[in-house]
């Protein structure tokens, strides 16, 4: 069987200026995920990362701290729906500066796109969003081949739609599975003869409690 890590990236930069840069936090949960892959000898025979900055830093980061190449692929097929973009869309007014009434906001917005309720300008319907995300993880897995390794450094949208598509989740589903996706979480699939299955989802045994964030 194929083995693809999807990675969440480090925490990123929620209320600065640029959202799409690493905080130091984010920086050092990076880091602990690749110590994690080296003490647990998981073999990456190739990474893969979204086109966006804080996916791209995790990855470096990861990877130098896990002894590992340092090369990888871009892909922007794993890259995250427009997030503020998409809370904007039922938000009157600024959208909230609080992680808690973010998520609140974010929750609601999503739960409309998701249903086909809500078609922001400019961002794709789940459906498609989703088909793009999947058609990503199926080149990974056929590029890695028979008792392949693989990683891919994305974000929580991201691993949601693949999760969601192998679980056959409601909208409801969907929102509640996205709220609790953790920076520097790491979920697993494999591909073998009965097609691509979850083996595990969101692990984040390796990051001690102080690391450990949804935002």
């Amino acid at each position: 069987m194929a083995v693809v890590h999807l990675i969440r990236h480090g925490q990123a930069s929620f209320g600065a200026a640029e959202y799409d840069e690493l905080s130091d936090l984010g920086r050092e949960q990076s880091r602990t995920v690749g110590l994690a892959l080296a003490e647990n000898q998981i073999r990456i025979d190739r990474a893969v990362s979204g086109a966006l900055r804080r996916q791209r830093d995790t990855a470096e980061l990861c990877l130098k701290a896990a002894g590992l190449p340092g090369d990888f692929t871009i892909d922007d097929r794993f890259d995250e729906y427009d997030h503020l973009g998409l809370a904007q869309q039922v938000q009157a007014g600024p959208v909230p500066t609080s992680s808690r009434e973010f998520q609140t906001v974010l929750d609601a917005a999503l739960e409309q796109w998701i249903s086909g309720a809500l078609a922001p300008p400019g961002t794709p319907p789940w459906e498609e969003f989703g088909a793009r995300v999947w058609a990503g993880l199926e080149d990974v897995l056929a590029g890695l081949g028979k008792g392949g390794s693989g990683a891919v450094f994305t974000s929580g949208g991201v691993i949601t739609a693949i999760c969601a598509r192998l679980l056959g989740l409601a909208p409801a589903g969907c929102v509640a599975l996205h709220r609790v996706v953790i920076n520097g979480g790491i979920t697993k699939v494999v591909s073998g003869r009965g097609g691509i299955a979850l083996i595990s989802f969101n692990d984040h045994a390796h990051l001690p409690a102080a690391q450990v964030t949804y935002r």
